[in-house]
């Protein structure tokens, strides 16, 4: 018998893009990203939403910070499950949420070490094996300064619910209350 070595592994990078949102271009452009994002999804949804960050990111963006993250144990347990049909967990990320904690980062993990806001998916797809997720955190939203991020598998608007999929430590993302910001994940499966 041939053997095969085969290697299965997940990288998770962050991308956090916070942007200037003084001028009434840029309040416009907020409110239509948040109109979108509440509309049904759609197969140009995520089309839509990429050109109207794109614009945001021309305009606005003051800075951006990125950051690779660490699946953790729950999170990757789930895929096993679903991998063996147990259904206890859809294995769909619809949360994510910004804490204040600066903990670090262990496979061990199942919440932030202090949770402040979470918010529920703005736009995600996929092309062959890389994952796209993004959350976009308006200026009412919420602001202050955010050590750690992470990702929750079945999650609901309250905090540390759901399984946490994905943590990482951001190194102090600042969003101010006139700003603000989006969180693409891009999950690569090789």
């Amino acid at each position: 018998m041939q053997h095969v070595a085969s290697q299965f592994a997940i990288k998770g990078i962050q991308t956090a893009s916070i942007f200037d949102m003084r001028s009434k271009q840029a309040m416009k452009l907020e409110e239509e990203i948040q109109r979108h994002i509440r509309s049904p999804w759609s197969e140009t949804h995520r089309g839509i939403y990429n050109q109207m960050l794109a614009e945001l990111k021309r305009l606005f963006m003051v800075r951006e910070h990125v950051v690779e993250n660490l699946i953790v144990t729950v999170g990757r347990s789930v895929i096993a499950q679903r991998l063996a049909n147990t259904t206890t967990y859809t294995g769909i990320i619809n949360y994510g949420a910004l804490g204040s904690g600066s903990t670090a980062v262990s496979n061990g993990q199942t919440q932030l070490a202090t949770e402040v806001f979470r918010k529920v998916v703005a736009s995600a797809s996929y092309s062959t094996n890389i994952a796209f997720i993004d959350f976009f955190y308006s200026k009412a939203d919420t602001n202050g300064t955010y050590n750690e991020f992470g990702t929750f598998i079945d999650g609901t608007g309250s905090a540390n619910s759901g399984q946490m999929f994905t943590r990482v430590l951001t190194g102090g993302w600042v969003k101010t209350s006139s700003e603000s910001m989006t969180v693409a994940c891009q999950y690569t499966v090789s």
